[in-house]
Protein backbone atom coordinates (compact mmCIF):
# COMPACT_ATOMS: atom_id res chain seq x y z
CA UNK A 1 0.00 0.00 0.00
CA UNK A 2 1.47 3.50 -0.79
CA UNK A 3 1.75 5.72 1.77
CA UNK A 4 0.41 9.23 0.50
CA UNK A 5 2.65 11.95 0.23
CA UNK A 6 2.57 15.11 2.60
CA UNK A 7 4.11 18.45 2.16
CA UNK A 8 7.24 19.28 4.66
CA UNK A 9 9.19 22.20 5.00
CA UNK A 10 11.99 21.42 8.36
CA UNK A 11 12.72 24.88 9.40
CA UNK A 12 15.89 23.23 11.25
CA UNK A 13 17.46 22.05 7.95
CA UNK A 14 15.91 23.58 5.03
CA UNK A 15 17.72 27.12 3.87
CA UNK A 16 14.97 29.76 4.59
CA UNK A 17 16.52 32.22 7.41
CA UNK A 18 18.28 34.94 4.78
CA UNK A 19 21.89 36.25 5.74
CA UNK A 20 24.61 38.62 5.10
CA UNK A 21 28.18 36.94 5.30
CA UNK A 22 30.66 39.15 7.31
CA UNK A 23 32.46 38.78 3.90
CA UNK A 24 29.55 40.61 2.48
CA UNK A 25 27.70 37.72 0.60
CA UNK A 26 24.11 36.64 1.59
CA UNK A 27 23.21 33.26 1.82
CA UNK A 28 20.14 31.34 3.10
CA UNK A 29 20.27 28.74 5.82
CA UNK A 30 18.23 26.76 8.58
CA UNK A 31 18.37 27.35 12.58
CA UNK A 32 20.80 24.10 13.03
CA UNK A 33 23.27 26.25 10.36
CA UNK A 34 22.68 29.55 11.78
CA UNK A 35 23.83 28.27 15.40
CA UNK A 36 26.68 26.24 14.36
CA UNK A 37 28.10 29.54 12.43
CA UNK A 38 26.63 32.28 14.56
CA UNK A 39 29.73 34.33 14.56
CA UNK A 40 30.41 34.08 10.73
CA UNK A 41 26.64 35.95 9.60
CA UNK A 42 26.87 40.13 9.85
CA UNK A 43 23.09 40.48 9.73
CA UNK A 44 19.75 38.75 8.61
CA UNK A 45 18.95 39.89 4.84
CA UNK A 46 15.49 39.51 4.21
CA UNK A 47 13.10 41.10 2.25
CA UNK A 48 11.95 44.00 4.53
CA UNK A 49 13.60 45.67 7.93
CA UNK A 50 10.65 44.27 9.83
CA UNK A 51 10.61 40.78 8.46
CA UNK A 52 14.36 40.96 9.86
CA UNK A 53 13.51 42.69 13.23
CA UNK A 54 10.39 39.75 13.61
CA UNK A 55 12.95 36.90 12.37
CA UNK A 56 15.23 38.08 14.79
CA UNK A 57 13.37 38.12 18.00
CA UNK A 58 12.21 34.65 17.21
CA UNK A 59 16.38 34.06 17.18
CA UNK A 60 16.29 35.54 20.14
CA UNK A 61 13.95 33.42 21.95
CA UNK A 62 14.99 30.30 20.74
CA UNK A 63 18.56 31.30 22.27
CA UNK A 64 17.01 32.37 25.57
CA UNK A 65 15.11 28.84 26.00
CA UNK A 66 18.17 26.89 24.88
CA UNK A 67 20.18 28.98 27.85
CA UNK A 68 17.55 28.20 30.43
CA UNK A 69 16.88 24.89 29.85
CA UNK A 70 20.98 24.60 30.74
CA UNK A 71 21.83 22.12 33.73
CA UNK A 72 25.13 24.22 34.99
CA UNK A 73 23.09 27.26 34.62
CA UNK A 74 21.66 28.88 38.32
CA UNK A 75 19.36 31.75 38.97
CA UNK A 76 22.03 33.00 41.84
CA UNK A 77 24.08 33.70 38.79
CA UNK A 78 24.80 37.67 39.29
CA UNK A 79 24.73 39.76 36.21
CA UNK A 80 28.90 39.34 35.44
CA UNK A 81 28.29 35.64 35.69
CA UNK A 82 25.67 36.05 33.15
CA UNK A 83 27.25 37.69 30.61
CA UNK A 84 30.30 35.61 30.96
CA UNK A 85 28.51 32.59 30.70
CA UNK A 86 26.57 33.68 27.10
CA UNK A 87 29.61 34.61 25.83
CA UNK A 88 31.65 32.15 26.69
CA UNK A 89 29.14 29.20 26.02
CA UNK A 90 29.32 27.24 23.26
CA UNK A 91 26.09 28.37 21.23
CA UNK A 92 25.54 25.70 18.69
CA UNK A 93 25.74 22.67 20.73
CA UNK A 94 23.18 24.45 23.52
CA UNK A 95 20.63 25.52 20.57
CA UNK A 96 21.11 22.45 18.74
CA UNK A 97 20.11 20.08 22.10
CA UNK A 98 16.99 21.98 22.86
CA UNK A 99 15.70 22.71 19.01
CA UNK A 100 16.29 18.83 18.23
CA UNK A 101 13.56 18.06 21.79
CA UNK A 102 11.43 20.21 19.37
CA UNK A 103 12.12 19.20 16.11
CA UNK A 104 8.59 17.80 14.99
CA UNK A 105 7.43 21.31 16.05
CA UNK A 106 9.68 23.03 13.60
CA UNK A 107 7.92 21.63 10.07
CA UNK A 108 5.98 24.50 8.76
CA UNK A 109 3.46 21.75 7.11
CA UNK A 110 3.30 19.20 10.33
CA UNK A 111 -0.11 17.86 10.13
CA UNK A 112 -1.39 18.43 13.78
CA UNK A 113 1.62 20.79 14.91
CA UNK A 114 2.81 23.14 11.98
CA UNK A 115 5.06 25.83 12.34
CA UNK A 116 3.10 29.12 13.92
CA UNK A 117 -0.20 27.70 12.60
CA UNK A 118 -2.91 26.17 13.54
CA UNK A 119 -3.23 22.76 11.44
CA UNK A 120 -7.16 22.94 11.06
CA UNK A 121 -8.05 26.46 10.72
CA UNK A 122 -11.00 26.95 8.50
CA UNK A 123 -13.44 29.50 8.07
CA UNK A 124 -18.14 27.81 7.95
CA UNK A 125 -17.24 28.21 4.58
CA UNK A 126 -13.74 26.91 4.08
CA UNK A 127 -12.78 30.20 2.42
CA UNK A 128 -9.19 30.69 1.19
CA UNK A 129 -7.43 33.91 0.72
CA UNK A 130 -4.14 33.86 -2.14
CA UNK A 131 -1.14 33.69 -0.18
CA UNK A 132 0.14 37.65 -1.36
CA UNK A 133 -2.21 38.39 2.52
CA UNK A 134 1.22 37.62 3.63
CA UNK A 135 3.11 39.60 2.17
CA UNK A 136 2.27 43.24 3.21
CA UNK A 137 3.42 45.29 0.68
CA UNK A 138 1.84 43.79 -2.25
CA UNK A 139 -0.13 45.92 -4.67
CA UNK A 140 0.57 49.66 -6.23
CA UNK A 141 1.87 51.57 -2.96
CA UNK A 142 5.25 53.37 -3.33
CA UNK A 143 7.27 51.19 -1.09
CA UNK A 144 6.01 47.89 -2.50
CA UNK A 145 8.94 45.37 -3.49
CA UNK A 146 6.48 42.73 -4.74
CA UNK A 147 3.36 42.18 -6.91
CA UNK A 148 0.38 40.28 -6.54
CA UNK A 149 1.55 37.80 -9.47
CA UNK A 150 4.83 36.92 -7.17
CA UNK A 151 3.26 36.96 -4.24
CA UNK A 152 0.10 34.58 -5.28
CA UNK A 153 2.71 31.29 -4.96
CA UNK A 154 5.22 31.52 -2.23
CA UNK A 155 8.26 29.25 -1.75
CA UNK A 156 8.11 27.74 1.23
CA UNK A 157 10.82 29.80 2.58
CA UNK A 158 9.62 33.29 1.47
CA UNK A 159 6.47 31.86 3.30
CA UNK A 160 8.14 30.98 6.72
CA UNK A 161 9.99 34.57 6.47
CA UNK A 162 6.80 36.14 5.77
CA UNK A 163 4.23 34.17 8.33
CA UNK A 164 6.72 35.41 11.20
CA UNK A 165 6.56 38.77 10.27
CA UNK A 166 3.05 38.46 10.10
CA UNK A 167 2.72 37.83 14.11
CA UNK A 168 4.72 40.34 15.11
CA UNK A 169 3.16 43.12 12.65
CA UNK A 170 0.01 42.21 10.81
CA UNK A 171 -2.53 45.28 10.59
CA UNK A 172 -5.38 45.17 12.93
CA UNK A 173 -9.34 45.66 11.32
CA UNK A 174 -11.36 42.36 10.08
CA UNK A 175 -9.94 39.27 9.63
CA UNK A 176 -11.51 35.79 8.47
CA UNK A 177 -13.60 34.69 11.05
CA UNK A 178 -12.39 31.07 12.41
CA UNK A 179 -14.97 28.65 13.71
CA UNK A 180 -13.88 27.72 17.43
CA UNK A 181 -13.23 31.43 17.80
CA UNK A 182 -16.27 32.56 20.06
CA UNK A 183 -15.80 36.24 19.28
CA UNK A 184 -16.66 35.54 15.63
CA UNK A 185 -19.43 37.90 14.91
CA UNK A 186 -21.26 37.58 11.32
CA UNK A 187 -18.65 35.30 10.24
CA UNK A 188 -16.07 38.03 11.35
CA UNK A 189 -13.48 38.26 13.50
CA UNK A 190 -13.00 42.25 14.26
CA UNK A 191 -10.15 44.00 15.43
CA UNK A 192 -7.88 43.01 18.53
CA UNK A 193 -5.03 45.81 17.43
CA UNK A 194 -1.80 45.21 15.62
CA UNK A 195 0.76 42.31 16.15
CA UNK A 196 2.82 43.70 19.03
CA UNK A 197 6.01 44.83 17.04
CA UNK A 198 3.70 46.93 15.22
CA UNK A 199 2.86 48.65 18.12
CA UNK A 200 6.11 49.54 19.54
CA UNK A 201 8.93 52.07 18.30
CA UNK A 202 11.64 49.27 18.25
CA UNK A 203 15.30 50.05 19.34
CA UNK A 204 17.74 47.41 18.45
CA UNK A 205 22.03 47.63 19.17
CA UNK A 206 23.90 45.90 15.94
CA UNK A 207 27.23 44.56 16.80
CA UNK A 208 29.72 43.15 14.32
CA UNK A 209 27.96 39.54 13.80
CA UNK A 210 24.51 38.41 14.37
CA UNK A 211 25.66 36.58 17.69
CA UNK A 212 27.27 40.22 19.02
CA UNK A 213 23.69 41.68 17.90
CA UNK A 214 21.67 38.81 19.91
CA UNK A 215 23.79 39.23 22.66
CA UNK A 216 23.85 42.92 22.77
CA UNK A 217 19.73 42.97 23.05
CA UNK A 218 18.95 40.14 25.46
CA UNK A 219 18.63 41.53 28.94
CA UNK A 220 20.97 39.74 31.60
CA UNK A 221 18.10 40.32 34.23
CA UNK A 222 15.68 38.55 32.59
CA UNK A 223 17.71 35.97 31.14
CA UNK A 224 17.64 33.46 34.08
CA UNK A 225 14.21 33.21 36.03
CA UNK A 226 13.39 30.68 38.60
CA UNK A 227 11.16 27.20 37.92
CA UNK A 228 8.14 28.19 37.78
CA UNK A 229 8.37 31.12 35.61
CA UNK A 230 11.15 29.22 33.10
CA UNK A 231 7.75 26.55 33.17
CA UNK A 232 5.54 29.02 32.01
CA UNK A 233 7.61 31.00 29.73
CA UNK A 234 7.62 29.35 26.84
CA UNK A 235 7.38 29.82 22.91
CA UNK A 236 4.49 28.71 20.56
CA UNK A 237 6.32 25.18 20.01
CA UNK A 238 7.11 24.38 23.44
CA UNK A 239 3.57 24.89 25.07
CA UNK A 240 0.38 22.74 23.93
CA UNK A 241 -0.76 23.95 20.42
CA UNK A 242 -2.80 26.66 19.87
CA UNK A 243 -6.39 26.06 18.63
CA UNK A 244 -8.78 28.84 16.74
CA UNK A 245 -9.44 30.07 20.12
CA UNK A 246 -7.56 32.95 21.89
CA UNK A 247 -5.87 31.83 24.85
CA UNK A 248 -8.26 33.97 26.84
CA UNK A 249 -10.79 36.42 25.46
CA UNK A 250 -9.76 39.45 27.65
CA UNK A 251 -5.65 41.20 26.60
CA UNK A 252 -3.84 39.02 28.30
CA UNK A 253 0.40 39.77 29.51
CA UNK A 254 2.53 37.31 28.01
CA UNK A 255 3.94 35.14 30.75
CA UNK A 256 7.09 36.17 30.20
CA UNK A 257 9.97 37.50 27.49
CA UNK A 258 9.67 34.48 25.65
CA UNK A 259 6.40 34.06 25.14
CA UNK A 260 6.69 38.18 24.15
CA UNK A 261 9.38 37.82 21.94
CA UNK A 262 7.11 34.86 19.96
CA UNK A 263 3.35 36.41 20.55
CA UNK A 264 0.96 34.81 18.21
CA UNK A 265 -1.46 37.89 17.39
CA UNK A 266 -3.23 35.95 14.85
CA UNK A 267 -3.95 32.19 14.00
CA UNK A 268 -3.05 31.13 10.56
CA UNK A 269 -2.70 28.22 8.45
CA UNK A 270 -0.95 28.10 4.96
CA UNK A 271 -2.14 25.65 2.45
CA UNK A 272 0.24 23.70 -0.13
CA UNK A 273 -1.21 23.86 -4.24
CA UNK A 274 -1.25 20.60 -5.50
CA UNK A 275 2.34 19.78 -6.36
CA UNK A 276 3.37 20.10 -2.72
CA UNK A 277 5.99 23.02 -3.99
CA UNK A 278 4.28 26.26 -2.69
CA UNK A 279 1.93 28.21 -0.77
CA UNK A 280 -0.99 29.20 -2.91
CA UNK A 281 -3.58 29.79 0.19
CA UNK A 282 -3.65 31.07 3.68
CA UNK A 283 -6.23 31.66 6.34
CA UNK A 284 -5.64 34.48 9.02
CA UNK A 285 -7.99 34.90 11.82
CA UNK A 286 -7.46 36.59 15.17
CA UNK A 287 -5.23 35.06 17.61
CA UNK A 288 -4.57 36.45 21.04
CA UNK A 289 -5.31 39.66 22.05
CA UNK A 290 -2.21 41.33 23.96
CA UNK A 291 -2.28 43.88 26.78
CA UNK A 292 -0.50 47.33 25.40
CA UNK A 293 -0.45 49.73 28.52
CA UNK A 294 1.68 48.98 31.20
CA UNK A 295 3.14 46.19 29.84
CA UNK A 296 6.40 46.64 30.43
CA UNK A 297 8.24 42.95 29.74
CA UNK A 298 9.54 44.22 26.23
CA UNK A 299 12.96 45.05 26.50
CA UNK A 300 13.59 46.90 22.85
CA UNK A 301 11.03 49.76 23.00
CA UNK A 302 10.55 52.54 25.17
CA UNK A 303 7.74 53.69 27.12
CA UNK A 304 5.45 56.91 26.73
CA UNK A 305 3.69 58.39 29.98
CA UNK A 306 -0.46 58.88 29.12
CA UNK A 307 -1.69 61.78 31.63
CA UNK A 308 -4.78 61.27 30.30
CA UNK A 309 -5.36 57.80 31.13
CA UNK A 310 -3.53 58.01 34.42
CA UNK A 311 -5.94 58.35 37.20
CA UNK A 312 -6.47 57.75 40.96
CA UNK A 313 -3.27 57.61 41.38
CA UNK A 314 -2.37 54.83 39.03
CA UNK A 315 0.13 55.59 36.14
CA UNK A 316 -0.35 54.52 32.67
CA UNK A 317 2.44 54.17 29.74
CA UNK A 318 1.90 53.01 26.69
CA UNK A 319 4.85 51.74 24.23
CA UNK A 320 7.12 55.13 22.56
CA UNK A 321 6.11 54.49 18.70
CA UNK A 322 8.88 56.70 16.32
CA UNK A 323 7.84 59.69 14.65
CA UNK A 324 7.91 59.04 10.84
CA UNK A 325 9.04 62.22 9.85
CA UNK A 326 11.28 62.95 12.75
CA UNK A 327 12.62 59.71 13.40
CA UNK A 328 16.09 59.91 14.25
CA UNK A 329 15.32 63.25 16.31
CA UNK A 330 12.73 62.11 17.91
CA UNK A 331 14.17 58.45 18.62
CA UNK A 332 17.52 59.98 20.11
CA UNK A 333 15.37 62.09 22.81
CA UNK A 334 13.45 58.96 23.50
CA UNK A 335 16.45 56.48 23.74
CA UNK A 336 19.06 59.43 25.31
CA UNK A 337 16.28 60.64 27.78
CA UNK A 338 17.64 59.76 31.26
CA UNK A 339 15.79 57.19 33.72
CA UNK A 340 15.95 59.47 36.73
CA UNK A 341 13.58 62.34 34.55
CA UNK A 342 10.79 63.24 35.35
CA UNK A 343 7.76 60.70 35.19
CA UNK A 344 6.29 62.44 32.05
CA UNK A 345 9.16 61.77 30.02
CA UNK A 346 8.23 58.44 30.03
CA UNK A 347 10.58 55.83 30.32
CA UNK A 348 13.57 54.58 28.11
CA UNK A 349 13.90 50.96 26.89
CA UNK A 350 15.26 48.16 29.07
CA UNK A 351 17.81 47.23 26.82
CA UNK A 352 19.38 50.81 27.11
CA UNK A 353 18.92 50.53 30.65
CA UNK A 354 20.65 47.82 31.07
CA UNK A 355 23.65 49.22 28.44
CA UNK A 356 24.02 52.14 31.43
CA UNK A 357 23.69 50.47 34.41
CA UNK A 358 23.95 46.81 34.59
CA UNK A 359 26.82 46.39 32.39
CA UNK A 360 29.96 44.47 33.81
CA UNK A 361 33.75 45.54 33.43
CA UNK A 362 34.62 42.48 31.29
CA UNK A 363 31.81 43.97 28.96
CA UNK A 364 32.77 47.41 29.04
CA UNK A 365 36.41 46.50 28.25
CA UNK A 366 35.05 44.26 25.71
CA UNK A 367 32.33 46.82 23.99
CA UNK A 368 33.09 50.14 24.91
CA UNK A 369 35.41 51.34 22.75
CA UNK A 370 33.26 49.56 19.99
CA UNK A 371 31.27 51.62 16.97
CA UNK A 372 27.44 49.73 17.22
CA UNK A 373 24.50 50.33 15.22
CA UNK A 374 21.34 52.25 17.00
CA UNK A 375 18.78 50.86 14.87
CA UNK A 376 15.37 52.37 14.95
CA UNK A 377 12.39 49.74 13.69
CA UNK A 378 8.63 50.58 13.27
CA UNK A 379 5.86 49.99 11.28
CA UNK A 380 2.74 53.46 11.00
CA UNK A 381 -1.05 52.42 10.06
CA UNK A 382 -3.96 54.29 9.49
CA UNK A 383 -7.75 54.28 9.64
CA UNK A 384 -7.86 52.93 12.79
CA UNK A 385 -4.74 50.52 12.20
CA UNK A 386 -6.50 48.74 9.40
CA UNK A 387 -3.74 49.56 7.07
CA UNK A 388 -0.10 49.64 7.01
CA UNK A 389 1.29 52.49 5.50
CA UNK A 390 4.81 52.94 5.68
CA UNK A 391 7.85 51.05 7.44
CA UNK A 392 10.56 53.05 8.98
CA UNK A 393 14.19 51.93 9.76
CA UNK A 394 17.14 54.47 10.55
CA UNK A 395 20.38 53.50 11.72
CA UNK A 396 22.87 55.75 13.69
CA UNK A 397 26.42 54.29 14.38
CA UNK A 398 27.49 55.44 17.84
CA UNK A 399 30.25 54.96 20.45
CA UNK A 400 29.03 52.05 22.77
CA UNK A 401 30.65 54.49 25.04
CA UNK A 402 27.52 56.72 24.87
CA UNK A 403 25.48 53.80 26.23
CA UNK A 404 27.69 52.72 28.80
CA UNK A 405 26.90 54.39 32.61
CA UNK A 406 30.00 56.37 31.17
CA UNK A 407 28.30 58.30 28.54
CA UNK A 408 25.48 60.37 30.45
CA UNK A 409 26.76 63.60 29.99
CA UNK A 410 27.51 63.03 26.39
CA UNK A 411 23.86 61.59 25.87
CA UNK A 412 22.25 64.69 27.62
CA UNK A 413 24.17 66.69 24.70
CA UNK A 414 22.73 64.89 22.30
CA UNK A 415 19.16 65.39 24.06
CA UNK A 416 19.47 69.37 24.06
CA UNK A 417 20.88 68.93 20.11
CA UNK A 418 17.72 67.51 19.33
CA UNK A 419 15.78 70.32 21.54
CA UNK A 420 17.80 73.09 19.78
CA UNK A 421 16.25 71.51 16.26
CA UNK A 422 12.91 71.09 17.50
CA UNK A 423 12.72 74.74 19.16
CA UNK A 424 13.84 76.11 15.70
CA UNK A 425 11.74 74.15 13.53
CA UNK A 426 8.63 76.32 14.22
CA UNK A 427 10.26 79.82 13.51
CA UNK A 428 11.67 77.74 10.50
CA UNK A 429 8.62 76.56 9.17
CA UNK A 430 6.89 80.28 9.81
CA UNK A 431 10.17 82.45 8.26
CA UNK A 432 9.65 79.88 5.50
CA UNK A 433 5.89 80.42 4.75
CA UNK A 434 6.87 83.81 5.23
CA UNK A 435 8.34 83.88 1.95
CA UNK A 436 5.54 82.00 0.47
CA UNK A 437 3.06 85.10 1.17
CA UNK A 438 5.57 87.44 0.28
CA UNK A 439 6.18 85.69 -3.01
CA UNK A 440 2.73 86.16 -3.68
CA UNK A 441 1.28 82.39 -2.82
CA UNK A 442 -1.81 82.19 -1.13
CA UNK A 443 -1.69 81.98 3.05
CA UNK A 444 -2.71 78.45 3.25
CA UNK A 445 0.39 77.12 1.28
CA UNK A 446 2.66 75.17 3.37
CA UNK A 447 6.45 75.09 3.00
CA UNK A 448 7.04 71.30 2.98
CA UNK A 449 9.40 70.59 0.87
CA UNK A 450 11.78 73.23 1.95
CA UNK A 451 11.14 72.03 5.47
CA UNK A 452 12.05 68.76 4.68
CA UNK A 453 14.91 69.52 2.82
CA UNK A 454 16.91 71.63 5.69
CA UNK A 455 15.38 68.90 8.53
CA UNK A 456 17.39 66.18 6.21
CA UNK A 457 20.19 68.11 5.63
CA UNK A 458 20.39 68.86 9.44
CA UNK A 459 19.95 65.16 9.66
CA UNK A 460 22.57 63.66 8.10
CA UNK A 461 25.20 66.43 9.66
CA UNK A 462 23.45 65.36 12.84
CA UNK A 463 24.20 61.64 12.62
CA UNK A 464 27.70 62.17 11.45
CA UNK A 465 28.06 63.80 14.83
CA UNK A 466 26.47 61.58 17.17
CA UNK A 467 28.80 59.21 15.94
CA UNK A 468 31.59 60.51 16.89
CA UNK A 469 30.88 61.40 20.37
CA UNK A 470 32.81 59.96 23.24
CA UNK A 471 32.84 61.09 26.62
CA UNK A 472 36.88 61.97 25.92
CA UNK A 473 35.61 64.88 23.94
CA UNK A 474 33.96 66.58 26.27
CA UNK A 475 30.41 68.06 26.86
CA UNK A 476 31.06 71.68 26.00
CA UNK A 477 33.61 70.83 22.93
CA UNK A 478 30.61 68.57 21.61
CA UNK A 479 27.85 70.67 22.42
CA UNK A 480 29.80 74.08 20.53
CA UNK A 481 30.16 71.91 17.36
CA UNK A 482 26.75 70.82 17.13
CA UNK A 483 25.48 74.53 17.29
CA UNK A 484 28.28 75.55 14.48
CA UNK A 485 26.83 72.69 12.52
CA UNK A 486 23.35 74.03 12.87
CA UNK A 487 24.56 77.21 12.10
CA UNK A 488 26.22 76.74 9.02
CA UNK A 489 23.40 74.46 7.47
CA UNK A 490 20.56 76.67 8.63
CA UNK A 491 22.16 79.70 7.01
CA UNK A 492 22.74 77.78 4.00
CA UNK A 493 19.16 77.27 3.52
CA UNK A 494 18.19 80.30 4.38
CA UNK A 495 20.12 82.14 1.80
CA UNK A 496 18.89 79.45 -0.73
CA UNK A 497 15.31 80.16 0.90
CA UNK A 498 15.77 83.86 -0.14
CA UNK A 499 16.68 83.39 -3.36
CA UNK A 500 14.29 81.00 -4.60
CA UNK A 501 12.12 83.62 -2.99
CA UNK A 502 12.31 85.71 -6.18
CA UNK A 503 11.89 89.29 -7.20
CA UNK A 504 8.58 89.45 -5.82
CA UNK A 505 9.53 88.13 -2.57
CA UNK A 506 12.03 90.59 -2.03
CA UNK A 507 9.86 93.60 -3.27
CA UNK A 508 7.70 92.66 -0.45
CA UNK A 509 4.33 94.08 -0.12
CA UNK A 510 3.20 97.08 2.39
CA UNK A 511 0.83 96.74 5.20
CA UNK A 512 -0.68 99.56 7.66
CA UNK A 513 -0.60 98.15 11.16
CA UNK A 514 -2.91 98.49 14.12
CA UNK A 515 -0.82 101.65 14.78
CA UNK A 516 -1.53 103.62 11.10
CA UNK A 517 2.44 102.91 10.69
CA UNK A 518 3.37 101.49 7.34
CA UNK A 519 5.30 97.72 7.50
CA UNK A 520 7.19 96.36 4.30
CA UNK A 521 6.86 92.72 4.27
CA UNK A 522 9.62 91.29 2.65
CA UNK A 523 12.47 88.77 2.14
CA UNK A 524 14.95 90.75 3.72
CA UNK A 525 12.74 91.53 7.00
CA UNK A 526 12.10 88.13 7.40
CA UNK A 527 15.52 87.25 6.84
CA UNK A 528 16.91 89.65 9.38
CA UNK A 529 14.31 88.27 11.64
CA UNK A 530 15.08 84.15 11.24
CA UNK A 531 19.26 85.01 11.65
CA UNK A 532 18.59 86.31 15.56
CA UNK A 533 16.31 83.61 16.03
CA UNK A 534 18.89 81.32 14.87
CA UNK A 535 21.52 83.38 17.05
CA UNK A 536 19.99 82.60 19.73
CA UNK A 537 19.72 79.05 19.32
CA UNK A 538 23.19 78.36 18.82
CA UNK A 539 24.39 80.73 20.44
CA UNK A 540 27.51 81.24 18.33
CA UNK A 541 28.37 84.76 16.98
CA UNK A 542 27.58 85.91 13.69
CA UNK A 543 30.29 85.98 11.04
CA UNK A 544 31.16 88.08 8.19
CA UNK A 545 29.37 86.35 4.81
CA UNK A 546 26.65 84.73 6.69
CA UNK A 547 23.53 86.11 5.09
CA UNK A 548 22.92 88.11 2.05
CA UNK A 549 23.86 92.14 2.38
CA UNK A 550 20.18 92.74 2.36
CA UNK A 551 20.17 91.92 6.31
CA UNK A 552 21.55 95.29 6.63
CA UNK A 553 19.28 97.52 5.69
CA UNK A 554 16.12 95.33 6.56
CA UNK A 555 13.87 96.74 9.05
CA UNK A 556 13.89 95.58 12.45
CA UNK A 557 10.54 96.17 14.02
CA UNK A 558 9.19 93.68 16.00
CA UNK A 559 7.21 90.57 14.14
CA UNK A 560 4.16 90.16 15.50
CA UNK A 561 2.71 86.50 15.12
CA UNK A 562 5.60 84.52 14.74
CA UNK A 563 6.19 81.38 15.71
CA UNK A 564 8.73 80.42 18.44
Amino acid sequence: MMTQQRASFDLLTEQWIKVRRTDGESESVGLYQLFDNFDDYLDLDGESQTQNFAVFRMIQAIFIRAIREEDDLDVTFDLPERWLYCKTVDVADVTRRYLERYEDRFDLFHPATPFYQVADLRTSKDEFRDASLLVPDVGPRLFSTSTQETSNQLDPAVAARWLIRLHAYDHSGIKSGAVGDPRVKNGKGYGIGTGWAGAIGAVQIAGKTLKETVLLNVPMVDLIVGTEERERDLAPWERTPDTSAPRSLEALIPNGLVDLLTWQQRRVRLVVDEELETVSKVVISNGDKIQVSNMFLDPGTGYRYSKAQSKNGIEVHFPRKHDAELTVWRGIQGIFQESSGPIEQGRKAPILDSMENDATEEFLREFQSNTVGLRLIGAVYGTQDAILTEEIFDEIPVSMSLLTRDGGEMRSVAVQAVERVMSFRGSMKWFLKQLLICGGASPEDEPEGPIHAWLNALENEFIQWVSALTPELGAEEASKRWRTIMRRVTVKHIASAVESAGPNAAVGWMETNENGNSVLHSSARYEAWIMRKLNEVTGVPKRTGDASPAMATSSTTKIQGAES
